[in-house]
C-alpha cells in the first residue's frame, strides 16, 4: 500500500503496516497489496481483505474467460451438427427423420443454452430489448435451419424411362387386408414382369417398377382415386409407359385370397376405344395357397400374363388399325377371340372385352375395303355380323348400333354405287332414322354423335343422287354442327371427312373450282396417307377438268408420293398403287389432248 506521499508499504496479518523498503525489493508470493484505510475524518470505508473473499466477487475474470470459451465452442458444434445433416440432406445421403430429428433436438439443446449463458456471462449490460432481439434472430435462423434440413431433400433418382411406344410398366400389389408380406408381393411382381416379357410380341419392353415408384392401387376399390390418378400421370410423364399393370390382394372365404388386377392404358394408346382408357379392373382370381409357394405362384402369374399379353396384342391390333394396316389389325383382333366362349373352361378375355374385340375387327374388315385391299361384299358381311354378335344390353351398344347402320349404308353403296334405280330404300332401311337419333342422343359420346351426323350426311348424299329423296338441307345442317365442334380426339378427322363431302357435291354440280378449294380443306385436316392420296387424286382430277395442267400435274405427283408412303407403311398394297399411277397418267393424257396449252377454264 501506499501512503500520502506516496511510498509503498507491506500490510502484514497482524494489521500492521511495513515499509516496502524494510523487506527487500520483491513482494511475498501470495501477498495481496492494498490502499492503506483513509485518514480518520474521511467517510469513505476501508476494504478488507479477509480469507474467502475472493469467492464474493462480482466476477473472476480467468474463470468467464474460460466459460465463454466452453459455451462458444458448444455453439459451434450445436451449429456444426445442424449443418452437417442439412449438407448430408442436400447431397442425398438421407440420415432418415429419426436420426434428422434427433439431431435437431440436440444441436437445439446446445444452442439455445450456448446463446443462454453467452447473454448471462458476457452481455450482462447489454439493453433487455437488444438480447431478446438478438434470441429472436438467432431462434429465426435455427427454425429456417431446421425447415431446410426436413424440407430440403435431394431428389430421387430419375425412374427408368421406356423408349417404345407400347412398352409396359409393372407397378406391383398392393396388399388390403389380406394379411400378404409387401416383400412377397414384390417379389411376385418381378416374376410377374420378367415372365410377360417373354409373352409379348418382340421388342416390347417390360419393368418393373414395384420398389421404385408407390402407387396407391387400394383406392381402385373405392369411388375416390384422384390421389391415384395424380401420382399416375405424375408416374406416366416419368416412365413414358403404354401400359401400367399391378394388383390389388384382398382376402377371400376359407383363407384364400383374391388377386384383382389393375390396369392403367393411356388415351393416346387408344384414341378409338375410350372405354379402355385410364384404370380399371377385371375380375379377381383367386388363390388358395400362399404366393410363397412355387405352384401357386406360378398359376397366378400365368394367369396375369394371359390377361396382360390379350391386353397388349389388343393395342397393338388397335394401332395397326388406326394406321390403315388392316389385314393385320384382322389377324390380331381375330387371335383374341378363340374357343368363342363356348365353354365354361375357356378363359375369359380379361382386360378385353369380346365385345371391344367384335367391334374393333368390324372395323378393321370394312377398312380393307376402304383401302381397296379386299372390297369385296362378303368382307362387309363378315364385319356386319361381328357389329351383330355385340350384345343388345352391352356398355357399347350405341357404339355396335352406329357401325351397324353404317355398315348397312357401305354394303348398299359398293353394290349400286348410288345410281339411280339402282339403290332401293329397302336397301338402308332403318339406317337414317338410327343415324337421326344417334346424332342427339345424350347417352353418347360427343365424338359417336359426331360420327353419327357424319354419316348421315354420307346416306342422304347417296339417296339424293340415287333419286330417293330431294335435298331438304340436311348435309348443309350436318356440315355445319361438325364444324363448329370443338377440339378433341378424333373431331380432326371428322371435320377433313365433312370438308370431302362438301368438295364433292360441289364437283357434282359443276363447280369444280369449288370443289379444289374444299378438297384442300380437307386435305388441311387429314393426316393418313391413303386417304391423302384418294383426296389429291381427286384434286388432280378437277384440275385436268379444268385444264389446269400445272395444278393437275402436282396434285398427281403428290398423290402417287402418298401412295407410296402408304405402301411403305402397309396401309396400301402394291396393286393399288400401280392402279393408281395408270389412272393418273390416262387422267393427264386425256387433259392433253383435250386442253392442249389453254389455260384453265
Amino acid at each position: 500500500m501506499r501512503d500520502k506521499a506516496g511510498e509503498l508499504f507491506l500490510l502484514l496479518g497482524d494489521g500492521q503496516a511495513v515499509p516496502l523498503a524494510a523487506v527487500g525489493l520483491g513482494l511475498p508470493d501470495g501477498v495481496p497489496l492494498v490502499r492503506p484505510m483513509a485518514p480518520t475524518g474521511h467517510h469513505q470505508s476501508a476494504p478488507l481483505i479477509c480469507e474467502g473473499m475472493e469467492e464474493n466477487a462480482p466476477s473472476n475474470p480467468n474463470r468467464t474467460q474460460g466459460g465463454t470459451k466452453i459455451w462458444v465452442v458448444a455453439a459451434g458444434i450445436s451449429f456444426a451438427l445442424a449443418a452437417s445433416l442439412t449438407l448430408a440432406n442436400a447431397l442425398g445421403a438421407k440420415p432418415g427423420r429419426a436420426a434428422t430429428l434427433i439431431g435437431v433436438l440436440v444441436g437445439l439443446t446446445g444452442f439455445l443454452g450456448s446463446v443462454t449463458e453467452l447473454l448471462r456471462d458476457r452481455l450482462a449490460e447489454v439493453p433487455r430489448w437488444q438480447r431478446a432481439t438478438y434470441a429472436v434472430v438467432i431462434g429465426c435462423v435455427f427454425a429456417g435451419g431446421v425447415v431446410v434440413l426436413l424440407r430440403f431433400q435431394a431428389p430421387p433418382p430419375p425412374l427408368h424411362r421406356l423408349t417404345g411406344p407400347q412398352d409396359v410398366a409393372v407397378v406391383g400389389f398392393k396388399d388390403r387386408g389380406s394379411g400378404q408380406d409387401q416383400q412377397l408381393l414384390n417379389d411376385v411382381s418381378s416374376t410377374f414382369a420378367q415372365v410377360l416379357s417373354k409373352a409379348l410380341p418382340k421388342g416390347t419392353v417390360v419393368h418393373d417398377y414395384a420398389t421404385e415408384y408407390e402407387l396407391p392401387l387400394t383406392e381402385l376399390l373405392h369411388g375416390d382415386h384422384r390421389r391415384l390418378d395424380s401420382r399416375t400421370r405424375k408416374f406416366v410423364g416419368q416412365s413414358n409407359a403404354a401400359i401400367l399393370v399391378g394388383g390389388i390382394v384382398t382376402p377371400g372365404s376359407g383363407g384364400q385370397i383374391n388377386v384383382r388386377p389393375a390396369v392403367y392404358v393411356r388415351a393416346d394408346q387408344v384414341p378409338d376405344a375410350p372405354e379402355l382408357a385410364g384404370w380399371y379392373t377385371s375380375a379377381p382370381v383367386p388363390a388358395d395357397q400362399s404366393l410363397g409357394l412355387a405352384h401357386s405362384r406360378g398359376a397366378l402369374v400365368a394367369e396375369l400374363v394371359r390377361q396382360a399379353s390379350g391386353l397388349a396384342q389388343f393395342t397393338s391390333a388397335l394401332d395397326a388399325w388406326h394406321s390403315g394396316r388392316t389385314t393385320e389389325a384382322v389377324a390380331g383382333f381375330t387371335r383374341l377371340l378363340p374357343g368363342k366362349g363356348t365353354s365354361d373352361l375357356d378363359p375369359g378375355s380379361g382386360f378385353v372385352t369380346s365385345d371391344l374385340v367384335h367391334l374393333f375387327r368390324g372395323h378393321a374388315l370394312e377398312q380393307t375395303t376402304v383401302n381397296g385391299q379386299a372390297a369385296s361384299r362378303s368382307v362387309l358381311e363378315a364385319a356386319g355380323a361381328d357389329y351383330r354378335a355385340i350384345p343388345a344390353d352391352s356398355p357399347i351398344r350405341l357404339r355396335a348400333q352406329l357401325s351397324l347402320a353404317s355398315n348397312i349404308y357401305l354394303r348398299a353403296e359398293t353394290a349400286t354405287d348410288c345410281v339411280p334405280g339402282a339403290l332401293r330404300d329397302s336397301d338402308i332401311a332403318g339406317v337414317t332414322s338410327t343415324l337421326r337419333r344417334l346424332m342427339s342422343d345424350a347417352n353418347f359420346t360427343t365424338l359417336g354423335r359426331l360420327k353419327a351426323a357424319v354419316n348421315l350426311a354420307q346416306v342422304e348424299y347417296c339417296r339424293i343422287n340415287a333419286g330417293l329423296t330431294s335435298d331438304d338441307g340436311t348435309i348443309d345442317a350436318v356440315v355445319r354442327r361438325v364444324r363448329a365442334a370443338g377440339p378433341g380426339v378424333g373431331v380432326r378427322e371428322l371435320k377433313a371427312l365433312a370438308a370431302s363431302i362438301v368438295a364433292v357435291r360441289e364437283a357434282d354440280r359443276g363447280h369444280l373450282e369449288a370443289a379444289i378449294s374444299g378438297i384442300r380443306q380437307a386435305l388441311a385436316l387429314e393426316s393418313h396417307f391413303a386417304r391423302r392420296a384418294q383426296w389429291l387424286e381427286w384434286l388432280a382430277d378437277w384440275a385436268f377438268a379444268r385444264c389446269d395442267l400445272v395444278t393437275g400435274d402436282q396434285a398427281a405427283r403428290d398423290s402417287l408420293d402418298q401412295m407410296r408412303n402408304a405402301f411403305r407403311t402397309g396401309a396400301a398394297s402394291r396393286q393399288d398403287y400401280e392402279a393408281d399411277r395408270k389412272r393418273l397418267d390416262q387422267q393427264r393424257n386425256h387433259a392433253r389432248a383435250q386442253c392442249g396449252s389453254g389455260s384453265p377454264r
